[in-house]
């Protein structure tokens, strides 16, 4: 119990990501730890297969029987090949099992001891690209769990706690860029100014690409022909075919096994229920349709943040509602008030910057993000950067210019 609560307390939600991520490598984690571990204790405490035996079956016959097939597999044969509505008609419907040993062995369902494990490797897949996302912002000084937590909307209830922490965070960014700029090598500057984001947009193409990649690990699991095996178990469900007929998870099987009596090979054959894959139907079936959606929402966020980080207009209209929020007094749009949005944009925030106020936004909500640009904001008019070129100071002067009657 307690490595399980030392397990989830290590993939605790931080707000160092957005709610796409925390949904692949917080609460997936946790679904696949539970399951895993649930049906690991189920497997090895409980009671995972029974069969039926003949009377002259007794004590160790019985141990020896179940522990070998529940090992050595089992078989899956329909008893008919029809659900029908006539008991007396079922005769017409038995489905034989096959004598050949060969057909038998070709039926053979084994997945069912690999499921704990294929659920734990899958848990690890989903927590891996959070440990590279977090790896490369600590190598590279950028701390973006500190900051995020920093302008937590829990660490900043109240005002003045909110004004410390704020103006400690725009501190750090200027200071990281100053440094930054005294490298003296542009291609190196230019880097550094992106790497994290670059990094964050790869992480979450991987968060993306392994929600796929779950069907193919289920799909080679189950050793199933179809890839969208989770719809065909529900279609099964609505046309009122039931899970076991169906070959999916069935749960009553069939085992062969050899016993030696005095030289001679003797060939049993008994019949099995797996009370397992009573709940591996259901944690499977919820599965898919929980990577399907997680798919979906992951590729939706990846495409979201390219768009956010690959336009540059994008950055300036982002920072520009901010400030318009700021300074109502000055329109946004204006050619001069965009001119010093961009070199805020380009020479002081950087994509990095950029990133981690989106970042910010989307965890800790407008009121803290908006204190954060406004710090910034100032920080940038104390560099004395945001001079306007001649020609747009002329053309703010002539704009100021009242008009003669």
């Amino acid at each position: 119990m307690n490595v399980l609560t030392g397990l989830l307390s290590a993939i605790a939600p931080l707000p160092d990501g957005d709610f796409t991520d925390r949904l692949n490598y917080c609460y997936t984690t946790t679904t696949l730890i539970v399951a895993s571990v649930f049906i690991s204790g189920w497997s090895f405490v409980g009671q995972p297969i029974q069969c039926w035996f003949p009377a002259y079956y007794r004590g160790w016959w019985m141990e020896y029987t179940l522990d070998y097939c529940f090992v050595q597999n089992t078989y899956f044969v329909a008893f008919t090949d029809v659900k029908t509505d006539n008991y007396f008609d079922i005769a017409n419907h038995i489905i034989p099992i096959p004598q050949n040993h060969t057909e038998r062995d070709d039926r053979q369902i084994g997945y069912y001891q690999w499921v704990p494990f294929v659920l734990a490797f899958q848990a690890l897949l989903f927590y891996l690209p959070v440990v590279l996302w977090r790896t490369v912002y600590n190598s590279v000084g950028f701390k973006v769990k500190a900051i995020c937590e920093t302008c937590s909307i829990k660490a900043n209830m109240d005002s003045t706690d909110r004004q410390k922490n704020i103006s400690t965070v725009a501190r750090f960014l200027i200071f990281d860029h100053d440094v930054t700029a005294s490298l003296g090598s542009r291609i190196k500057t230019k880097i550094e100014g992106q790497i994290v984001v670059t990094t964050y947009i790869f992480v979450k193409a991987i968060f993306a690409l392994n929600a796929l990649l779950q069907f193919f690990i289920v799909k080679w699991m189950l050793g199933n022909d179809s890839l969208f095996w989770g719809w065909n178990v529900l279609t099964d469900l609505v046309a009122g075919r039931e899970w076991p007929e169906s070959g999916n998870f069935p749960r009553v099987t069939m085992c062969d096994f050899a016993v030696r009596v005095l030289g001679n090979l003797h060939r049993h054959s008994v019949q099995c229920v797996l009370m397992i894959n009573m709940f591996n139907e259901k944690i499977f079936v919820l599965l898919w349709f929980v990577f399907f959606i997680l798919a979906v929402v992951s590729f939706m966020s990846l495409v979201g943040w390219i768009i956010d980080t690959c336009s540059a207009n994008a950055d300036i209209n982002f920072i520009g509602n901010y400030l318009e929020k700021i300074e109502p007094d000055i329109s946004p749009r204006s050619m001069s008030r965009r001119h010093q949005i961009k070199e805020f944009v380009q020479h002081t925030l950087r994509k990095d910057g950029l990133f981690l106020i989106r970042l910010i936004s989307k965890n800790s909500g407008d009121l803290v993000t908006c204190d954060l640009v406004a710090a910034l904001w100032q920080e940038y008019l104390k560099t004395g950067r945001n001079q306007l070129p001649p020609y747009m100071e002329e053309q703010s002067l002539l704009s100021k210019k009242p008009l003669k009657e």
